[in-house]
């Protein structure tokens, strides 16, 4: 019967995202990978499962599979925004930027405060140097978040301001953020540099600890410059 076997297929996506996921819990990439890959062509026409898949194969290294998962949910669906977001996103993880500012720019069209759309589009458009649009971007997307002190779209913000030679303006974005205890790694570092390359070698020193010098200090400082905004 016609409708059984659309039920058998849909189980055996189901299945095979089971089986993905517990070989990529384990360790066992390759496996995950494939099975993302066959379950999306079990559902070409179920936008969520299209983009788990689609988020499994990033996770597991295959990023060109999961480019091509979503555009081919992309012919069917053109307009999902869901889809073109997750599509930008993985576009710029492969360092394709004017790719994603096109997806990215149809997503907001459908959504216009996508938070993460946004910030996304932000960080393509700071890989095309193109800071004040990012930044831009940035702001909006903390105006429009839950937490107006969102920790990720702040970094992002900061770090586009240092890229663009406004290192002191990074670092007061990121200000709020200096006593948390719970900060993490990558934004307690970003901090840090950015306080050498406004001149505050103390800050920078308590931000970076041990894992930098004084003389490595100096040279970091020296090497980015003053950003005496």
């Amino acid at each position: 019967m016609r409708t059984g076997d659309s039920g058998d297929r849909s189980l055996t996506a189901s299945a095979r995202l089971h089986v993905a996921e517990a070989a990529e819990e384990s360790g066992d990439k390759q496996t995950a990978g494939s099975m993302y890959l066959a379950a999306a062509k079990e559902t070409p026409g179920d936008s969520a499962v299209m983009i788990q898949c689609a988020e499994g194969l990033v996770r597991t290294g295959r990023l060109e599979d999961a480019e091509s998962v979503l555009a081919l949910r992309l012919k069917g669906a053109p307009h999902d925004a869901d889809v073109l977001r997750t599509l930008g996103a993985v576009e710029v993880l492969s360092g394709k930027p004017a790719a994603a500012v096109v997806a990215l720019s149809a997503a907001l069209a459908v959504q216009a405060d996508d938070v993460k759309a946004l910030a996304d589009k932000g960080v393509a458009l700071d890989m095309l140097r193109r800071h004040a649009e990012a930044q831009g971007l940035y702001r909006r997307a903390l105006a429009l978040a839950l937490a107006p002190r969102d920790e990720a779209v702040s970094n992002d913000l900061a770090l586009s301001l240092l890229l663009s030679g406004q290192a002191a303006a990074g670092a007061r974005v990121l200000a709020p953020f200096r006593e948390n205890v719970g900060l993490p790694e990558r934004i307690r570092t970003n901090l840090g540099i950015m306080d050498a390359a406004s001149g505050r070698r103390e800050d920078a020193q308590a931000m970076l600890g041990a894992r930098i010098g004084a003389v490595d200090l100096a040279t970091l400082t020296q090497a980015i410059g003053r950003g005496g905004d």
